[in-house]
């Protein structure tokens, strides 16, 4: 039987695929409908696309054609296929520049700061959304809420409550400080700048992996 096709649909495609559950473990297309990419709006995309060679690293906008596929369909198959027509946009997301680990050399008015002999540092991690990092005596861990090529926002981290000394806290407080405070980014080389939704700087991260 012939394939019938439904319609025609423009779709962006994310950076990188994520993990997902279909009728196993598996790694998803992200995707998302519209004229304008939606922060927060990633949708797992379970199908493949026929023709379509996806290269991580940059986002897409593509059109596709969307057919009925003939029976008979495997009970937990989709019945839909999707063929590209063509691609309408390729470009490199410049926010994969923020996954790393990163070391603070300059919070507020402290260079360097330590704690127990060890460096403040973060990971990020902007295809899944996610930072994780050292903050002087606890580890910490939270969401993403909005990165773009300037701008960034974490969202609210949680930490772990080990007993920690008054210097500890202090740095544990003032790091906490600054990244709920942080709005917009910047990179240069290999340090990472944080600054408020005024331009203040916040904090200076330096590149270690």
């Amino acid at each position: 039987m012939v394939s019938q096709m439904v319609e025609e649909k423009v779709l962006w495609i994310n950076s990188a695929k994520l993990p997902c559950s279909g009728v196993g473990p598996m790694s998803c297309l992200q995707i998302q409908e519209g004229y304008e990419i939606q922060e927060g709006k990633w949708q797992n995309f379970y199908s493949n696309i026929e023709g379509f060679d996806y290269q991580p690293g940059s986002i897409y906008q593509i059109k596709v054609s969307i057919f009925k596929l003939p029976d008979p369909i495997p009970a937990d198959a989709s019945s839909l296929g999707y063929k590209l027509v063509e691609i309408i946009s390729q470009e490199p997301d410049r926010t994969l520049r923020l996954t790393d680990i990163w070391k603070v050399i300059e919070m507020g008015e402290i260079k360097n700061p330590m704690a127990r002999e060890k460096a403040l540092t973060m990971e990020i991690n902007v295809s899944e959304r996610r930072v994780f990092g050292f903050s002087g005596c606890n580890t910490f861990r939270g969401g993403i809420a909005k990165v773009t090529e300037k701008e960034l926002i974490f969202g609210n981290l949680a930490s772990t409550m080990m007993a920690c000394g008054e210097q500890e806290n202090k740095l544990e407080r003032l790091m906490s400080d600054q990244l709920s405070a942080t709005r917009n980014y910047t990179i240069e080389n290999r340090n990472l700048f944080l600054r408020d939704e005024d331009g203040k700087l916040l904090m200076i991260l330096l590149k270690v992996d």
